[in-house]
C-alpha cells in the first residue's frame, strides 16, 4: 500500500505542468455531473406536476426545454473535459517517456548486464502506453464519478431515508466485493506485464540473432522456446480475462436485483403516501446513475492495476542509483593514469583482475594482448568508470578516479570498438544518397573509425575495432596510429598486425600481467609473447 501510494504521487508529479487545463477539466466534470443530476429531479417536478394537476402545459414545455439545456450542457463539457483530458494524456506521456529514457541512460552498466535488452525496451514502450488511460479514464472522471455518487446518494436520502439506507446496504457488499477483486486483479496483472516483457525480450534477441539460429539450424529449438513464452502470455491474459469477467456481471446482476428491491420498496412507500411518484421515477433514474460507476469501476480498475503494474517497473527504473560522478573536470594535460593494486569482478566470486597494476603515461602506446577472459576489455571499462574496482585505486595524476566528472573523462576518450550498431544507424551527411544501399560490415566498420578519429581526444581506444578490415585497411589504421602525436593509444586485439616498435605490449593472463615490454624486447626473452607472435605471423601466412 505504502509503495502503492509512493507510485501515485510519482505519476501524479508529471501533471503539474498542465495542471490548469486539468482543472479545466475537473471543473467541466462538475458541471456535467450538475447537470445530469439536474434532469431527474426536473423530470421527477414535472411528473409530480402533472399527477397533482399543479402544472400546466406552457410549463412543462418549458421544463422540456430545460432538460434539452441540460443536455447539451453535459454534451459540451463533457466534449471539452473529453478533448483536454487526451491532449494532456499524450503530453504526460511523453514526459514521462523523456523521463525514464533520460534515466536508463545514466544508469551504470551493472543495469544492462543483468536486464536483457527487450525488457527494457517494454518499459519505455508498453509499459508508458499503458499509463495513458490512467490520465484520461481515471485521474480525473474518476473525481466526476464520485461526486455523483455523492449528489445521488444525498437526493435519494431526500426522498425517502428507509430506502436511501436499503440501497447503501446493498452497495457497502459491492464496495467489499470490489476491495477483494482489486487484490485479485492487481496479482493478474503483475503476471501480464512481466510475460509481455518475457516475449518481447525473446523476440527481440530472437530477430538480431536470426542469422546465427539459421546457421546452427536453431529455428526448430528457438520456436518452441518461443511457444513456451507465448503460452505463459496467454494464460495470463486467460487469468486477467476470467477476473475481469466475473466482477462485472456480478455488479450488473446487483444492479437489476437492486431496481426490483427499488421498485417492491418504493411502490409500496407510494402506496402509504410517504413518498410521490415522481420521487420513486427519479430515485430510478438516479439507481442508474448510481450503478454505472460502480460497473465502471470494474473498468477502472483494469486501466488502474494495469496503470499501477506498468509504473511500478518504471517507478523501481526511476529509484535505480545512477552512475556516481565527481566535480573534478578531466585534464587534457594530464601525466600518467594509474591501476594501483586493482581487484575486480563482475559477479563478486571469480575475479577478473588480480592485484592489477599498470602505469599509462601521457603519449604512451599500448597493446594489451591476452587470451578471452583475461581482462583486456575490463580494464577499458573502468577507466570508463563503467565500473568501480571492489579493491585497490584507479588514479589519475594522483587523484582518484571516483573524484573525476564521468563525462569529462569519456568525452576525452575516443572509443572505436568491434561491433558500433548505433553509429551503423547514423549516415554521414555525404552519404544520404547512399542509405538504402547494402554497405558491408567492413565498410561500416571503417566508416566508424574515421568518425571517431575526428573527434576530439586525447585517449584513443581501438577494442578488436580492426577485426572486421582486411589487411590494407587495417595497415591504413596502423599508419594512422603512427602519426598521433602527444595522445595516448590503447590497442586490445587477437591480431597483432597493429603492433608498432615503440609499442609497450602487455600480456594478460588470468587477470595479472605475466609480460610487459616493446616488441623487440619481447621477442627476444622468447617467452609468452614470442610464441604468440609467431602463430600469430604463422597462421596469417597460411
Amino acid at each position: 500500500m505504502r509503495n502503492d501510494r509512493s507510485i501515485l504521487f510519482w505519476l501524479i508529479s508529471f501533471a503539474k505542468p498542465y495542471l490548469t487545463w486539468l482543472l479545466i477539466a475537473f471543473a467541466s466534470m462538475v458541471l456535467v455531473a450538475y447537470f445530469e443530476l439536474l434532469i431527474p429531479y426536473k423530470i421527477k417536478e414535472v411528473v409530480d406536476g402533472i399527477l397533482s394537476s399543479q402544472i400546466n402545459e406552457s410549463e412543462i414545455e418549458v421544463s422540456a426545454y430545460k432538460i434539452l439545456f441540460f443536455i447539451s450542457m453535459i454534451f459540451i463539457f463533457s466534449s471539452l473535459f473529453s478533448y483536454i483530458l487526451n491532449i494532456s494524456g499524450q503530453k504526460i506521456m511523453f514526459s514521462i517517456r523523456e523521463s525514464v529514457f533520460s534515466q536508463i541512460v545514466k544508469l551504470p552498466q551493472s543495469y544492462f548486464d543483468s536486464n536483457d535488452v527487450g525488457r527494457t525496451t517494454t518499459r519505455v514502450t508498453n509499459d508508458i502506453n499503458a499509463l495513458n488511460e490512467f490520465y484520461t479514464n481515471v485521474l480525473v472522471q474518476f473525481t466526476k464519478d464520485f461526486l455523483v455518487v455523492l449528489g445521488v446518494l444525498f437526493l435519494i436520502f431526500s426522498f425517502n431515508i428507509f430506502l436511501a439506507l436499503a440501497i447503501v446496504g446493498i452497495n457497502i457488499f459491492v464496495i467489499v466485493l470490489a476491495l477483494l477483486y482489486r487484490k485479485k486483479l492487481r496479482k493478474v496483472y503483475t503476471k501480464l506485464r512481466k510475460t509481455i516483457a518475457q516475449l518481447n525480450s525473446f523476440i527481440n534477441e530472437s530477430i538480431r540473432g536470426i542469422s546465427l539460429l539459421k546457421v546452427y539450424n536453431k529455428e526448430s529449438v528457438n520456436y518452441q522456446r518461443f511457444l513456451s513464452f507465448s503460452d505463459d502470455n496467454y494464460k495470463a491474459n486467460i487469468d486477467q480475462m476470467y477476473t475481469f469477467a466475473m466482477f462485472r456481471p456480478f455488479v450488473e446482476f446487483t444492479t437489476v436485483f437492486t431496481v426490483g428491491l427499488v421498485v417492491w420498496i418504493g411502490s409500496n412507500q407510494v402506496i402509504e403516501g410517504s413518498m410521490s411518484i415522481g420521487e420513486l421515477l427519479a430515485v430510478l433514474f438516479y439507481l442508474r446513475m448510481l450503478f454505472k460507476p460502480i460497473l465502471d469501476l470494474a473498468d477502472k480498475y483494469n486501466i488502474l492495476q494495469s496503470a499501477l503494474a506498468a509504473s511500478e517497473n518504471l517507478f523501481n527504473i526511476t529509484n535505480i542509483r545512477t552512475e556516481s560522478t565527481g566535480g573534478k573536470l578531466f585534464s587534457k594535460s594530464f601525466e600518467v593514469i594509474t591501476f594501483k593494486n586493482v581487484w575486480f569482478s563482475y559477479n563478486k566470486e571469480n575475479w577478473v583482475l588480480k592485484d592489477f597494476n599498470l602505469e599509462i603515461k601521457k603519449g604512451d602506446s599500448f597493446v594489451l594482448i591476452g587470451s578471452t577472459g583475461s581482462g583486456k576489455t575490463t580494464i577499458l571499462n573502468l577507466l570508463l568508470s563503467f565500473y568501480s574496482p571492489q579493491k585497490g585505486q584507479i588514479l589519475i595524476d594522483g587523484t582518484p578516479l571516483e573524484e573525476f566528472n564521468v563525462q569529462s573523462i569519456r568525452k576525452n576518450f575516443s572509443i572505436i570498438m568491434q561491433d558500433t550498431p548505433l553509429f551503423n544507424n547514423v549516415p554521414d551527411k555525404d552519404d544520404f544518397h547512399n542509405i538504402n544501399e547494402l554497405r558491408s560490415i567492413g565498410e561500416k566498420q571503417i566508416s566508424n573509425i574515421k568518425m571517431m578519429m575526428k573527434r576530439p581526444f586525447q585517449v584513443i581506444v581501438l577494442d578488436e575495432a580492426t577485426s572486421n578490415l582486411d589487411l590494407d585497411l587495417e595497415r591504413d589504421v596502423k599508419n594512422y596510429l603512427k602519426n598521433i602525436q602527444g595522445r595516448t593509444s590503447i590497442v586490445i586485439a587477437h591480431r597483432l598486425n597493429l603492433i608498432k616498435d615503440n609499442d609497450v605490449i602487455v600480456l594478460l593472463e588470468d587477470g595479472k600481467i605475466i609480460e610487459k615490454g616493446t616488441h623487440s624486447n619481447l621477442m627476444s626473452k622468447k617467452e609468452g609473447y614470442f610464441g604468440i607472435f609467431n602463430l600469430n605471423q604463422s597462421f596469417f601466412k597460411n
